[in-house]
């Protein structure tokens, strides 16, 4: 089963610059947009050369990568990551089931001796009009599901979502989150519990505040306690565009009896926490971060600045800087260009003024990408250059079901997708 333990107390995002990174995601689903009625699909992945496997950080790592598996969505999405954008493969092995309206109703997941990691469920209600997870309204409008183990479930009334809890019962230990939403979808209240075999009980819980369809505060609840910890506020520009986030502290550190304790107030210190500004798109161009450390103290310190530059509303450079020292910024910058149909087909990043990656994309006529190149230049290995291709096959309808990645003309991986039809 899942780590759940490692899941509460763990939630890493790395970025490595090599080939290699893994993504804490969220427990929604991915499907994968298919030609055709289709009734299930089963993937798998296969190594073609056996000294070359899926991507693992520590060795105690599962199948599926560090802190185990985690959901379907951080699988698919750091899957198709890197085999798109580096020399190697993570790990896919799953069977999934679809009805005749293309909802996914079953998703078996399985490790690489082929034995049965999770065991996903999907249920709709009756007023259910779901034909693809895109539609978020409706999705958030219809959609009930029941998991083994780990389970949402979505409450209506007069055909509005007003209530939805996600629940994880493990030998370990209970844990469950209730969102409240009120009569014009938004949500007014999130609550959180948990308890573990030591005895160890935590609640707390979020409210929402809102001036007409505007989000202008959230105030953070400790039931433990009585008080609110740390909240925010949000202001917007005549567009109801949001402008600037603050941070609410209510409380303070102070010594008692040589102890750090917090020392809570009803009046909260309120501190910059981010700033946006925007094009006449509504893309945010820029974003500056300030610091959060919980000084208890109204200093503004900045450390990190994102600006994005736009073309036909796509992203064609990013720079990030960071404060390092009070006299020194660290800088990257990413530049990426699109073609007629807005697909990527170059991606260069720069560190300190120096191209450190570059990738370059080919497609063929079904939109799929069919070459990389890849270049990279690291200070103690210097510049590497590879070339991956991708072969795939289609089926009667369009489908691929077999893609074959090729590094340096050596192929390596093989991405299997058996599909099955209604008719």
């Amino acid at each position: 089963m899942i780590l759940k333990d490692i899941h509460r107390y763990i939630c890493i995002l790395l970025l490595f610059t090599g080939n290699s990174y893994f993504t804490y995601g969220q427990t929604d689903n991915i499907k994968e947009p298919l030609s055709g009625e289709v009734k299930s699909v089963r993937v798998t992945i296969e190594f073609v050369n056996d000294s070359i496997q899926n991507l693992k950080l520590f060795s105690i790592d599962n199948d599926y990568g560090h802190t185990g598996f985690i959901s379907p969505t951080a699988v698919k999405s750091n899957f198709n990551s890197v085999w798109h954008e580096t020399t190697a493969s993570r790990y896919l092995n799953y069977y999934q089931e679809r009805d005749e309206k293309d909802r996914i109703i079953k998703e078996l997941w399985l490790n690489k001796r082929n034995e049965l990691v999770e065991d996903y469920r999907y249920f709709y209600n009756k007023n259910s009009k779901l034909t693809t997870e895109q539609d978020i309204s409706e999705f958030e409008k219809n959609l009930i599901i029941d998991k083994y183990c780990d389970f949402q479930k979505y409450y209506f009334e007069n055909n509005l979502l007003f209530k939805m809890t996600e629940r994880d019962k493990c030998p370990k230990g209970e844990y469950f989150k209730t969102y409240i939403y009120d009569k014009n979808k938004r949500l007014v209240n999130k609550f959180r519990y948990s308890s573990y075999s030591d005895g160890d009980i935590h609640m707390d819980g979020e409210l929402y505040h809102y001036q007409d369809t505007l989000l202008i505060k959230t105030t953070p609840y400790n039931y433990s306690n009585s008080q609110y910890d740390q909240g925010r506020e949000y202001t917007y520009d005549e567009k109801h565009r949001m402008t600037k986030i603050y941070q609410l502290l209510y409380y303070k550190w102070a010594s008692v009896d040589d102890t750090l304790k917090r020392i809570y107030s009803s009046i909260p210190l309120k501190k910059l926490y981010r700033t946006h500004e925007y094009n006449d798109n509504n893309n945010i161009v820029k974003e500056v971060f300030y610091n959060d450390d919980n000084s208890n103290n109204d200093s503004i310190i900045h450390f990190k600045t994102i600006e994005r530059q736009f073309k036909n509303n796509l992203e064609v450079k990013i720079k990030t800087s960071y404060s390092i020292t009070k006299d020194e910024l660290s800088v990257s910058l990413i530049e990426q260009e699109f073609d007629d149909s807005n697909r990527i087909i170059s991606y260069r990043r720069y560190y300190k003024n120096k191209l450190n990656a570059s990738r370059h994309y080919s497609y063929n006529r079904q939109n799929d990408v069919i070459s990389i190149q890849l270049v990279r230049n690291d200070e103690l290995k210097g510049i590497s250059k590879n070339k991956i291709d991708f072969k795939f096959k289609y089926d009667s309808h369009g489908n691929w079901v077999q893609q074959i990645k090729s590094v340096n003309g050596q192929p390596l991986f093989i991405w299997h997708r058996k599909i099955e039809y209604y008719n």
